[in-house]
């Protein structure tokens, strides 16, 4: 399936993305504390550092930028310092703006976090204090028609456009009902209002909720899942869509159409830095996608996994394709974890999380475990990088004239038990050339006893530029 989703992400090339909505600038002072104000009972901060990051409708224009989309904002700033500083950033990331209207009625939102560290304590930095600069007024008509003329003239042009709904006075029901409209030359996705009414987003393509807003729409809780599929079919009742997506947090995604076919997958075990961003990168996946005539299941592994990357990490925070397919290739079940096909393991290698290890290689058929070959494995714990244990297949094996002294699945088992193997790959030929040709190691292990014999491999680790070392399991 993951090699299925590669090929996919390969071949979208850059779709072109247009967000309408609420467009803001988060922005954090972070300091130290270590003392209380003799003023009031509140911490003296001292000062230390601030940075600004796109908010609101610019958090997915800067998710989907960094998927390689191709992405224009459509917003409503004001006329003061904090828009020069939002263009600033989405200049930055190549985020077109022709519709970046200036209002000098209204603020530019901006989001101002105070941070602070208590210095005698060694935990990360907490929130002490949000200011909120921002105008929740309508916008005028003439502002509205500057939007729908936008969107009338280059709606066609965009393979999805996303409705980011903060209620800040953008979408009102004018614009709303212009961009709803627009799901009948291309598809329009929703990342609905909290509280919002489902049906003002009635004729969109597809609405991705959370599981608080979509109670909040349906008005009950959910919990089970008879629960979700009711939910589900509310939404696309109210709201008259092809399908919806709802972000169930810890329990994963839920995905179903208007014919009522439905289908759940689970999120995986992971540990949760900051869960901002999840909703924004599972509607990016949805309009990157959205002309790919992709299987259900496909999208929804694909963004469960950009929701996996996001809360996995604290700000700012990065995202690629190749990210994509390495978290869904490294989160399989416990007992596969280890064990990677060859096109799962290409896609490992080029991701970001490798880049800059090594990585070393060795083979055989591991169809006897002996003393010697426990302490040859055990000698991997001294190679900082990615170690990876070619084995040959049964097949293999039979090819070659021999019976295997042991199964494949249960030589595979057994490698799994040893720590010092990052992956373990399993391949039907009788030599290993076409596996090191794709993956291009920058070192083949072998053991001391192989030191100035012929190497079978030799042709090809000089072709990829792969250096031998021979391990001495006795020194």
């Amino acid at each position: 399936m993951y090699a299925e989703i590669a090929q996919v992400l390969n071949s979208i090339g850059q779709p072109k993305i247009l967000i309408v909505g609420d467009l803001m600038l988060d922005e954090f002072l972070s300091g130290s504390v270590n003392r209380i104000s003799p003023e009031a009972p509140t911490p003296v901060i001292a000062y230390q550092d601030s940075n600004c990051q796109l908010g609101g409708a610019g958090f997915t224009s800067n998710v989907l930028a960094q998927l390689n989309a191709d992405v224009e904002i459509c917003a409503v700033t004001g006329d003061d310092e904090t828009r020069n500083k939002v263009i600033q950033l989405l200049d930055s990331i190549n985020v077109k703006h022709r519709c970046l209207i200036s209002d000098d009625s209204r603020p530019t939102t901006r989001k101002q976090r105070v941070m602070a560290q208590d210095n005698d304590i060694s935990s990360g930095q907490q929130q002490i204090l949000r200011i909120d600069y921002e105008s929740k007024a309508p916008i005028s008509s003439a502002i509205e028609d500057r939007i729908i003329n936008f969107i009338d003239q280059n709606g066609k042009n965009f393979d999805a456009i996303i409705i980011s709904d903060y209620q800040k006075g953008v979408l009102t029901e004018r614009v709303l009902k212009h961009l709803c409209s627009a799901s009948q030359y291309t598809t329009v996705i929703a990342d609905p209002a909290k509280g919002a009414p489902i049906e003002r987003y009635k004729g969109i393509t597809a609405m991705k909720p959370n599981r608080h807003e979509c109670e909040a729409a349906v008005g009950f809780s959910i919990s089970t899942q008879e629960e979700v599929i009711r939910a589900g079919k509310i939404l696309l009742e109210k709201a008259e869509l092809d399908y919806t997506l709802i972000s169930l947090d810890t329990d994963g995604i839920f995905y179903i159409n208007r014919q009522h076919d439905y289908l759940f997958v689970p999120t995986q075990p992971l540990q949760v830095y900051d869960v901002a961003g999840a909703g924004d990168s599972v509607i990016s996946i949805m309009a990157l996608l959205s002309k790919a005539n992709i299987a259900p299941r496909y999208l929804l592994e694909t963004a469960n996994a950009a929701a996996g990357i996001m809360i996995s990490q604290q700000s700012p925070k990065h995202i690629s394709r190749e990210d994509l397919v390495h978290r869904m290739v490294v989160d399989k079940d416990d007992f596969n974890k280890k064990i990677k096909s060859i096109d799962e393991l290409e896609i490992i290698l080029k991701s970001s999380s490798t880049k800059n290890k090594s990585i070393y290689f060795t083979n055989g058929y591991y169809d006897n475990v002996s003393r010697e070959r426990i302490l040859y494995l055990e000698k991997l714990n001294e190679f900082d990088g990615i170690r990876i244990v070619a084995i040959n297949s049964d097949i293999s094996i039979k090819n070659q004239g021999h019976e295997p002294q042991l199964r494949e699945n249960d030589r595979l088992r057994l490698l799994q038990m040893f720590d010092c193997i990052d992956y373990i790959l399993i391949f039907d030929d009788t030599d290993c050339k076409q596996v090191l040709e794709r993956l291009k190691p920058d070192y083949f292990l072998k053991g001391k006893n192989f030191e100035g014999k012929a190497i079978a491999e030799a042709a090809i680790l000089e072709k990829i530029n792969c250096q031998i070392k021979f391990i001495d399991i006795y020194s």
